[in-house]
């Protein structure tokens, strides 16, 4: 068994203890917008997986509408390879043309206006789902004309629209205040425990008359037939004091993008810190990406007030724009954390927009993270976890914990009384291991000093020295 922080399901009692999530080092791009078709962006309302080819990448480029395909042996050093013939001239009736095998020996026949790209649709801000067991384990949910459309490839190379599409329609809020009328886009998608959730933004209005964007849910068990969408987060007072430390004046919820974690899910929230309306378009500001962690995939929680990505992490006050990939990658020895990052703010394309940028860019980035160190739970002078009652066999315990000046200290009980203890002082170690002391249905008490705790495992086999 093994537990990762936070969660809900085996803690049931805390004291002096937060989750604070990793500090992300700045990092160079890996990936660049040079290509013609791609302007001044490339980046990630889209998804990246590890599969048999290595590592894929579905990113947005362009003027948005446009869908990148890269391809990676480490994750780290990307190519794009071409893939299929786009029109670009201006009455072409679709963007993507039907080449699914380009044999780079004979190049196909351009016409007028058209490229050879390794572009593979053309929508909005994609979720790619890979399965690799399905007969098209290639699924993209976006918003397109007329709302949100699924889609399937075989090979990821190309991609067509199931008949059901769009299978939620777009969805118009109305401002009486301001007069405007405000469009759902954004709508990160995952494959749940039970089928599929879509988190779609939604809008509420304000006390004050204020467009807040919202997080809004919606369910399939089958990819193509979708529930109607439900807001379940709303920004509040919480969130607009975070915008506000920031220099900012409110804060919105842009974007969620949940993954699995343990027994719950983490996600990205890209916390979207407003500036002012602009009076003929969007908002003006600022977005980074927090944590925030839920037991069931509804009733969702900040992780503290402090960015996981800062805009500021690499283009210092240039930087504007966080947004990230659908989840990270977990591989054996470490996370990546793909995320893009711009110097510009949101609605710099906007005509009443002020400021001036000399050269725009969107990039996309890469950070890296020890194993299984998202979240810590961190108490900076003493705190207590407590764990639900589990049932023990001789094995080991292995520890991913960071106490170089400080402690843990662990409490085996049985019905209150302690049948145990063993204490940890000065490590930093993903791969920490104690002999179980004692077996049968205990309880387990946690104690930490300065110390930061991220996992930890129960193997149930033969003892191990540590």
């Amino acid at each position: 068994m093994r537990i990762v922080f936070p969660s809900d399901h085996h803690v049931i009692n805390q004291m002096g203890i937060s989750y604070r999530p990793a500090t992300l080092k700045p990092s160079e791009p890996v990936l660049l917008p040079d290509r013609p078709w791609e302007g001044p962006r490339v980046n990630l309302y889209g998804s990246v997986y590890k599969t048999n080819r290595g590592y894929e990448m579905f990113y947005q480029c362009g003027n948005a509408v446009r869908i990148g395909y890269a391809l990676s042996p480490d994750g780290l050093v990307w190519e794009k390879p071409m893939l299929n013939v786009a029109d670009f001239s201006p009455k072409a009736p679709q963007v993507i043309l039907a080449n699914n095998e380009i044999d780079p020996a004979n190049p196909p026949t351009l016409g007028q206006g058209q490229q050879l790209t390794n572009l593979v649709a053309a929508y909005h801000m994609p979720s790619v789902i890979y399965e690799p067991d399905s007969d098209e384990p290639y699924k993209m949910f976006v918003f397109g004309q007329a709302g949100y459309h699924v889609l399937r490839s075989k090979t990821g190379y190309r991609f067509e629209e199931y008949p059901e599409s769009p299978t939620i329609p777009f969805m118009v809020y109305d401002n009486r205040h301001t007069g405007k009328k405000w469009c759902s886009d954004v709508g990160p998608c995952f494959k749940d425990r039970v089928g599929y959730t879509a988190m779609v933004k939604t809008y509420h209005v304000d006390a004050q008359g204020r467009t807040r964007r919202c997080v809004g849910r919606s369910h399939s068990p089958d990819f193509r037939h979708w529930s109607p969408v439900e807001t379940v987060w709303v920004p509040g007072e919480e969130d607009d004091a975070v915008a506000r430390t920031r220099g900012l004046e409110w804060a919105d919820f842009y974007g969620l993008c949940p993954f699995f974690h343990g027994e719950g899910y983490l996600a990205y929230l890209w916390l979207f810190e407003i500036d002012h309306e602009l009076p003929h378009g969007t908002h003006q500001g600022k977005m980074e990406a927090f944590l925030a962690y839920s037991a069931n995939g509804i009733n969702w929680r900040r992780l503290g007030d402090t960015a996981f990505i800062p805009w500021d992490l690499n283009f210092g006050e240039e930087g504007g724009m966080i947004t990230t990939a659908s989840a990270p990658i977990f591989d054996e020895d470490e996370i990546k954390i793909y995320y893009s990052d711009s110097n510009y703010d949101h609605g710099m394309f906007e005509k009443d927009f002020k400021k001036k940028v000399q050269k725009p860019q969107f990039v996309i980035r890469c950070a890296q993270l020890p194993r299984e160190r998202l979240v810590a739970a961190v108490a900076d002078d003493l705190g207590t976890l407590e764990l639900r009652d589990t049932y023990l066999k001789p094995g080991h315990l292995r520890l991913n914990v960071a106490c170089k000046k400080g402690w843990i200290q662990l409490d085996y009980l049985n019905d209150g009384d302690v049948m145990a203890t063993q204490q940890v002082k000065a490590i930093d170690a993903t791969d920490h291991w104690l002999d179980l002391p004692v077996s049968g249905q205990v309880s387990l008490r946690i104690t930490l000093y300065r110390a930061s705790l991220y996992a930890l495992e129960f193997d149930f086999s033969s003892p191990r020295s540590a």
